[in-house]
């Protein structure tokens, strides 16, 4: 897979749970909210090491 449509797809999912925490803390509070939140930048931080990784075994020959 391409890295960029990689970098593209992880754009869209982070749209999404910023969206998700936003409609939790209007319905639900602030704690779901939260929560949301942090596994976002759990998953976030996941995809960062992920998308480096491939890279580098891109431009290794």
């Amino acid at each position: 897979m391409p890295l960029l449509r990689i970098l593209r797809h992880g754009v869209l999912a982070s749209t999404g749970w910023l969206a998700l925490a936003a409609l939790l803390w209007q319905h639900h509070g602030f704690l779901w909210a939260l929560l949301a939140v942090l596994t976002w930048v759990g998953l976030l931080r996941m995809f960062q090491r992920a998308v480096l990784a491939h890279a580098q075994a891109l431009a290794q020959p």
